[in-house]
């Protein structure tokens, strides 16, 4: 196993050029290479999903969960499906605009209206959040942190994207 000392990419050991960026490999002990965090497009769309899911696990244990939960009947009850369907729809659509538009065809712009939701959502988190209703350090982070991981892996992606247009 070889990493590019350009762009920091797993290439297998007999390869001459980078698999990400077309950067000639060069023999380096793996101890001397600098990888540089969050420049790889390939890993970075898979962490915006693992914080995704993380943030949606998170959510379920928030109070403000339970009482939607309440409110709704239950867990299995039909507002309850409908939220749930549309989580899936949400992360189905992202991974679409992220994988198969952005990083697999190099478009950029497709995340555009991605990082507009994600700023959108975080922000009306925060209007809605009434700090003499939070029973748990749970509704500090749903409120004032969840949706900042999302966001700036967003717009790393797309910055890595940019630089990975314009080297080639």
């Amino acid at each position: 196993m070889s990493f590019c000392t350009a762009c920091g990419t797993k290439n297998p050991a007999d390869a001459r050029f980078c698999s990400a960026c077309g950067h000639a490999l060069v023999v380096v002990p793996v101890t001397q290479v600098r990888l540089k965090a969050f420049d790889n497009p390939d890993e970075l769309w898979k962490m915006y999903f693992y914080v995704s899911f993380f943030n949606i696990g998170a959510y379920f244990l928030t109070n403000s969960a339970s009482s939607f939960l309440e409110e709704s009947g239950g867990f299995l009850s039909i507002p309850m499906g409908i939220f749930t369907l549309f989580i899936a729809a949400f992360l189905g659509l992202a991974y679409w605009l992220i994988k198969n538009q952005a990083v697999d065809k190099g478009r950029t712009l497709w995340l555009l209206p991605l990082i507009a939701w994600q700023v959108y959502a975080y922000m009306d988190g925060l209007s809605g959040f009434d700090p003499m209703y939070a029973e748990s350090s749970f509704d500090y982070y749903d409120a004032y942190i969840s949706g900042v991981p999302e966001t700036l892996i967003l717009i790393r992606l797309f910055v890595a994207l940019r630089e990975r247009i314009e080297a080639r």
